[in-house]
């Protein structure tokens, strides 16, 4: 299962790379200007600290933005890879689909605050790091497949399908861990080489200009943030897909042929 779900997410992407820059292509071009005017605006240090509230309000800005970007691009992705819904050249779309898929994934993201809680309360009540470590593991062993399952509810979301935290856990015994592992494995590879390309970059430092330098490193950044992020969300996309197929639902298998 763990092959299949690495094998459907790969195909989909890169099978599918001028969707991938359909779905994806606006929301980044619109970050990638708003982290060159933060750059350009706020680059130091003494710059930031000279202007605390534009820092907080870019902040909250960059946060509104993370939110609205990656539930319009989830949605989009999750509806292409499901129902081979394909946007059109410039795809910005925020509507009701996309806010409750925001929602839900607020509703993912509380569940990671509560297991950081939990894992806190243990250290102040038992003051030791090492028994601490030890039940954080054994928490997070059970923590980390139950999130994926739970996860399930956003492809659902996308596709308008009602589907709960409880019914999404139990459609989905077997595929915690194996999307969790094909997470990594496909994210791992993206994330060396953007310390490599950091690493070249800062090695030529001495004979390019720093703005060009940072331009390069940013955009660089953003095509391999773009391929990390599909890869991630097609995980769900296989995950769901799979868990349809066992409830008997008929999505058509061909997409990611």
């Amino acid at each position: 299962m763990l092959k299949r779900l690495l094998g459907d997410s790969v195909s989909l992407v890169f099978g599918n790379l001028e969707t991938v820059f359909k779905v994806c292509g606006s929301w980044f071009v619109l970050q990638f200007g708003l982290m060159m005017a933060i750059q350009l605006g706020f680059g130091t240090t003494a710059q930031q600290a000279a202007n605390p509230g534009a820092v907080l309000l870019l902040s909250l800005v960059m946060v509104a933005f993370a939110l609205l970007s990656s539930a319009s691009i989830g949605v989009a992705w999750h509806r292409f890879g499901l129902l081979r819904e394909t946007p059109g050249i410039i795809h910005l779309k925020v509507g009701g689909l996309e806010v409750k898929f925001i929602l839900k994934s607020l509703l993912l993201a509380l569940i990671i605050v509560g297991i950081s809680m939990v894992i806190t309360i243990v250290q102040l009540l038992t003051g030791s790091a090492a028994i601490t470590g030890v039940i954080a593991i054994l928490f997070m062993i059970f923590a980390i497949p139950t999130f994926f399952r739970f996860s399930l509810i956003l492809p659902a979301t996308a596709v308008e399908h009602s589907l709960g935290l409880g019914e999404a856990y139990s459609i989905s015994e077997g595929l915690g861990w194996r999307m969790f592992f094909a997470t990594l494995i496909l994210s791992v590879p993206f994330v060396l080489l953007s310390v490599l390309f950091q690493f070249f970059i800062e090695a030529a430092a001495g004979s390019l200009p720093i703005f060009l330098l940072q331009f390069k490193l940013l955009l660089l950044n953003v095509l391999l943030q773009i391929i990390v992020t599909v890869l991630g969300i097609s995980v769900l996309t296989a995950g769901y897909r799979i868990a349809m197929e066992r409830q008997g639902y008929g999505l058509d298998p061909s997409v990611f042929q």
